[in-house]
């Protein structure tokens, strides 16, 4: 960018407080003055409209989601970088959402088999059993952190069961779970996570490959051993690929889902009215679910790397250049959504949120996290009569991600 172009330019600081605090807010003002803008900080295009956003997820030939592989290349492939990291950031090169096509339609088809299989199904009708046991196990009344109580244990519990893990090791799990979220979520330029990286990803590895071994030999009704029976003709997902489906599987669906039960908790008591309408049985709650994903979704924003020249509706964008797009901006865009910054469960949906994304690369865990959603927040208010918020929330600061570090409530059955 120059100093004669007309298109609106920035220093911005999408990773400070205000942003991290209120991104609503913050990328709305920033949707307002101009939904395409470039970040002269960042050295990024940072996209916060609707119909902006939907354009480039749609436009696959010119944005690229492989982000991974030209950073190891470019950053990890000097003498001085340790390989654990570089071994790191090679298992999240093999995940699904840094893939383009053709091979992110073949991991896509071979994925989709395992999450489509009969064994799913069956394990999908354990997870009501699941949340009880987490849900019993809470106190009855006092303070508590919903999210180290219930949200991060039910949703761990989830995908521990749907991988096969033995309930004896499922604490460790867990412990993946809180390592992995502020680090996937950060800015690939952190490099003050890199070891936690490392140690965290080469310690699952091990584990998923002596699980691999058990259920290759005795395969059973889980997500794992589906994925290595998962085949397109004469095609299979190699060992490596199953390792990252994994690791992807325990972020995605354990990580971002435990921030959507939480958030959407929060939203529910700061507004009242809709925790009245949710606790009289009234409201339809599959598409309350879809009002918590657009008020203030698990996902905040997607990277793209531009492929080749090219634009947004408009605006020039230029081959290798960085664009941030912020899906929590577009589910607030109110030319879109009525009355945007009101959580409205009876929400009439004439367009549909995209906090799964959009397109190609739409989340194929987005059943998974409905599911789990509408079992965990009625349950929550069931055993609960009395939530209120009990200390000051602080947000993990994540530019991918939205997510709380705790939530104090002080509850009564």
């Amino acid at each position: 960018m120059n100093g004669t172009s007309t298109i609106p330019e920035a220093e911005l600081d999408i990773v400070g407080p205000e942003a991290i605090r209120d991104p609503h807010g913050y990328f709305g003002r920033l949707r307002e003055t101009a939904p395409v803008m470039w970040d002269s900080r960042s050295r990024s295009w940072i996209v916060t409209g609707y119909p902006e956003i939907t354009a480039a997820l749609r436009n696959d030939k010119d944005f690229s989601s492989d982000r991974i592989r030209p950073f190891i290349e470019k950053k990890l492939s000097g003498p001085d970088t340790d390989p654990r990291v570089r071994q790191a950031f090679e298992v999240l090169a093999n995940w699904l959402v840094f893939n383009d096509k053709p091979k992110h339609l073949r991991l896509r088809t071979l994925i989709n088999q395992a999450f489509m299989s009969k064994a799913m199904a069956r394990l999908a009708g354990r997870f009501q059993a699941l949340f009880d046991e987490v849900i019993a196990a809470a106190p009855p009344s006092g303070e508590i952190d919903l999210l180290k109580a219930v949200t991060i244990p039910f949703s761990a519990s989830v995908i521990s069961e749907m991988l096969g893990v033995p309930p004896e090791d499922r604490a460790r799990f867990e412990d993946w779970h809180r390592l992995f979220g502020p680090i996937i979520g950060a800015s690939l330029d952190d490099r003050s996570k890199y070891d936690m990286l490392a140690e965290g990803v080469s310690e699952l590895t091990s584990y998923v490959r002596e699980l691999m071994a058990r259920y290759r030999d005795d395969p059973q009704d889980n997500l794992l051993s589906e994925l290595l029976k998962a085949r397109d003709d004469a095609d299979a997902l190699s060992e490596d690929e199953v390792i990252a489906t994994c690791t992807l599987v325990l972020f995605a669906g354990s990580e971002t889902t435990a921030n959507l039960i939480g958030n959407a908790i929060l939203a529910l008591l700061r507004h009242p009215d809709q925790m009245a309408l949710m606790r009289s049985g009234k409201a339809d709650v599959a598409n309350a679910v879809e009002e918590f994903l657009r008020y203030d979704g698990s996902g905040k924003a997607v990277t793209r790397v531009v492929r080749h020249d090219t634009d947004v509706l408009g605006v020039p964008m230029t081959t290798g250049q960085r664009v941030f797009l912020f899906l929590a901006a577009a589910n607030h865009d109110p030319a879109v959504f009525d009355e945007p910054g009101r959580l409205i469960l009876d929400r009439a949906f004439e367009r549909g949120h995209i906090a799964f994304g959009y397109g190609l690369h739409s989340c194929m865990g987005l059943q998974l996290a409905r599911l789990e959603t509408s079992i965990a927040v009625p349950g929550i208010l069931r055993k609960w009569s009395r939530i209120e918020l009990a200390g000051e929330l602080e947000w993990h600061p994540q530019l991918l991600s939205r997510g709380l570090k705790s939530l104090p409530v002080r509850v009564e059955e």
